[in-house]
């Protein structure tokens, strides 16, 4: 990702217009590339308006520039930057706030690990195109290599305050016997009384 080198001449400083450099020493703008002209047809004449008299910037004859090829070969370096610096906060945010020698929480699998490494590469030498990769040592000594992102929903820094335990049986299986239906409770009369004949033998 190496910018196009370009050879300003002698006396000439950057200006606010992009691809343009102005003559330091000019006293038409100042340096500036541009200055301030009226509308007005008689700029000899007083503004007798209420409102401030109108000016609007006009380029000037100074500025110079480079080759259109070298402002196209700077435009490309320019987006190839911007490209590099969107996929290296993608990269970041997967990340998330591990580090190397951090313990997390993993909440998919419901067990700690240690980060042991963490690696960013680019594929071909290509800054646009980074990947990465996190070596982890589990709770259980076990080593793995992944690029799961960080789920801030589900992973954290610390060991969860609470373990879900399991959730309680309903009324109706931890008391079977307490059923409001008439055909239950005629089932169920119907179920004691084998049950008491047959045991009664």
């Amino acid at each position: 990702m190496t910018e196009p080198t370009i050879h300003v001449p002698e006396g000439y400083r950057t200006t606010h217009l992009r691809g343009l450099w102005a003559l330091a020493g000019c006293l038409v703008c100042g340096g500036n590339g541009e200055y301030l002209v009226s509308d007005r047809d008689d700029t000899d004449s007083t503004w007798d308006c209420d409102e401030p008299e109108p000016w609007y910037p006009q380029p000037c004859d100074c500025p110079w520039s480079p080759p259109p090829e070298v402002l196209r070969a700077l435009d490309a370096a320019d987006a190839r930057l911007r490209r590099h610096r969107e996929r290296m906060r993608e990269v970041f945010d997967a990340i998330g706030p591990r580090q190397v020698g951090g313990t997390y929480w993993c909440g998919y699998w419901h067990r700690w690990y240690l980060v042991e490494s963490i690696e960013i590469r680019f594929r071909d030498g290509d800054l646009t195109s980074p990947t990465w990769s996190i070596t982890a040592r589990w709770a259980s000594g076990d080593r793995g290599t992944h690029h799961t992102p960080w789920n801030p929903r589900c992973d954290s820094t610390s060991f969860p305050a609470r373990w879900p335990g399991r959730a309680p049986a309903p009324p109706e299986l931890r008391y079977p016997t307490t059923v409001s239906c008439r055909w239950c409770r005629s089932q169920s009369a119907f179920v004691r009384s084998v049950h008491r004949a047959f045991c009664a033998r």
